[in-house]
């Protein structure tokens, strides 16, 4: 967790700056992760050099076990691939959803500029790319297939989503 979501973190149980860490990849990496990124459903129309994009305009993030990565309620400053690892998504304290690799976890809150709707957490070591909203804008400018594979992502996130009852 980063920037002002890890301070608003910190009296929610989302992660705070000492739990998730932020590393720097090297050439070699940031080609395994490229292709790494390359297998997920969500950016399978996406090409290398748009997920080459990605990868340079996001940052590489770890997460210990039973800690948030993202909190319902709170504004959305990111999005995130998940490379490794296993997550729980909450809607309040019932569980609706277990996320592994290839999922794609924020997006509904980015696009929609609504509060995030679910909590996310770290049920084991989690790893992925965090990709913040100061870069999405110009991110999907010059790269539209990103843009439409989050939308994807959205629709079938929503689709997912339970039908409150009559």
């Amino acid at each position: 967790m980063f920037g002002s979501e890890a301070r608003a973190a910190m009296g929610t149980g989302q992660a705070q700056n000492s739990g998730a860490t932020n590393l720097k990849l090297s050439r070699r990496e940031k080609h395994d992760l490229v292709e790494q990124l390359s297998t997920f459903d969500a950016f399978n129309k996406c090409t290398r050099d748009d997920l080459g994009a990605l990868v340079d305009a996001g940052k590489p993030f770890t997460l210990p076990a039973n800690w948030a990565l993202i909190a319902e309620g709170a504004a959305a400053e990111s999005f995130y691939a998940i490379t490794r690892g296993q997550a729980r998504v909450y809607r309040g304290r019932v569980q609706v959803a277990e996320l592994g690799p290839g999922s794609v976890v924020g997006e509904m809150a980015l696009l929609t500029g609504r509060p995030r709707q679910a909590t996310v957490t770290s049920s084991s070591r989690l790893a992925g790319v965090r990709i913040g909203n100061d870069v999405i804008t110009e991110l999907f400018a010059h790269h539209p297939h990103l843009l439409q594979a989050l939308r994807e992502v959205f629709e079938a996130h929503l689709a997912a989503q339970p039908t409150a009852a009559p």
